[in-house]
């Protein structure tokens, strides 16, 4: 009879705990409205025994300043004896807002001689949450489309503009998933290596709600002719990066698709490219018949990856006022890849039915060698030295002749280099 009128006891002993811990915590504002805060208050009463109480107390204050809003719920325990424990659940609601961010891409290429037209058709553009790791943090905005690279010299285009969380962002990404070659008044379907490209954002950007933001992405994109002249065959590689456009160059109009920006007389852009160069100098060079040397010193204010050597015959290319450098012709020439550690590996080509990207994954077999900003490399080779990359079955390479004058070419993603030399 004791046990049982206990137990009873023990019951109404904690009801009664549980009515003034919750006369307590609504004295004391637990129950009241907070500004952006408390949306759900959860009390829960343990005992000793192996009854338990457990009330909830709704509220129904939130506070949002923009159009979105996202949830967050932390909980609280708390021990007044060794018998007695209870605890607080709140519901926090969170403010997002949101900015405007609009893209622009510049892309000015190197072309190789007869080369007036580069289409490229681009998808998947995303920004990139800072800090986050660059394998997660991607916000895609979906942008689509398709741009004559020829049009973009000392050009910029709007091709994104759309609303995205407000934050910081230092990373941007976007596909070219095909490319149109205009050369000599015909098209040709040219092979993208590098199709995705990732590139930083110098100096990151913030979007606000209070003001649109834009980034300009400079492409540099490099156009070979592996083929010759009868039969041509386009490979395209592209290094990027981005830079965010200044708020005193901000104008409404920027954040249209297809608004084009001349970027000639920007100040703001011409110390860009001053200040974040990617160039290489060739500082020597000699070659014979059974040896080629080379230094390549790294002038720019970025670290480069050196790909290919490329020995050519000597060949007048008619330049525009405002047409880039040709590359090199690669058929007929003598062709070194650059490995990792500097040295340097012939490779040859028969141009038979195969297509540019096999040509393409024998030329870029080698990761390159990086070269540091400041740096100077030499690069060297001993054998027999012969001019067949890219001939047709039955066409007879040939070898150098002493006296005569070649082109040595120095490339690497996003950079090159020429110099001249007479063949010992």
């Amino acid at each position: 009879m004791s046990t049982k009128r206990n137990v009873i006891m023990t019951g109404v002993a904690t009801f009664v705990v549980a009515m003034i811990i919750i006369s307590a915590l609504s004295y004391w504002g637990f129950g009241s409205n907070f500004s952006n805060t408390v949306s759900t208050t959860t009390l829960t009463v343990t005992t000793g025994t192996s009854q338990s109480t457990t009330v909830t107390s709704p509220t129904s204050s939130t506070y949002t300043t923009s159009s979105t809003t996202s949830t967050v719920t932390s909980s609280t325990t708390y021990t007044t004896t060794p018998t007695t424990t209870y605890t607080t659940t709140t519901t926090t609601t969170v403010s997002k807002t949101e900015g405007v961010l609009s893209i622009q891409l510049t892309d000015p290429p190197i072309l190789p001689d007869g080369v007036t037209a580069v289409y490229v058709n681009y998808s998947n553009i995303a920004v990139h949450v800072a800090p986050a790791n660059d394998t997660h943090g991607w916000v895609e905005v979906n942008s689509t489309g398709t741009l004559n690279l020829m049009d973009l010299i000392n050009v910029s285009q709007t091709i994104s503009s759309v609303k995205i969380e407000s934050g910081k962002y230092n990373l941007l990404r976007f596909n070219i998933t095909s490319a149109i070659v205009t050369y000599d008044g015909k098209n040709y379907t040219a092979f993208v290596r590098t199709g995705q490209l990732k590139m930083p954002i110098i100096g990151g950007i913030e979007v606000t709600d209070s003001k649109p933001t834009t980034t300009i992405i400079d492409v540099q994109p490099t156009v070979f002719n592996i083929g010759n002249t009868s039969y041509p065959e386009f490979i395209i590689s592209a290094v990027a990066k981005a830079y965010p456009v200044p708020e005193n160059e901000e104008k409404p109009e920027m954040h249209r698709i297809g608004y084009r920006m001349g970027l000639v007389n920007k100040e703001w852009w011409n110390k860009l490219k001053e200040n974040f160069p990617r160039q290489i100098e060739i500082t020597s060079a000699s070659l014979s018949q059974k040896s080629l040397e080379v230094a390549v010193k790294n002038t720019g204010s970025k670290n480069v990856t050196l790909k290919l050597v490329i020995v050519s015959q000597l060949l007048a290319i008619p330049q525009g006022e405002n047409k880039p450098i040709a590359t090199p012709i690669f058929t007929g020439a003598a062709v070194f890849v650059i490995g990792e550690d500097g040295s340097l590996k012939p490779i040859t080509l028969v141009l038979e039915k195969t297509t540019a990207e096999e040509h393409a994954q024998t030329i870029f077999e080698s990761k390159g060698y990086d070269l540091n900003v400041g740096s100077t490399i030499k690069l060297a080779y001993n054998g027999e030295i012969v001019f067949g990359f890219g001939l047709r079955v039955g066409e007879e390479p040939y070898q150098i002749v002493p006296g005569a004058k070649y082109s040595i070419t120095i490339v690497g993603d996003g950079v090159l280099a020429r110099t001249t030399v007479v063949a010992s």
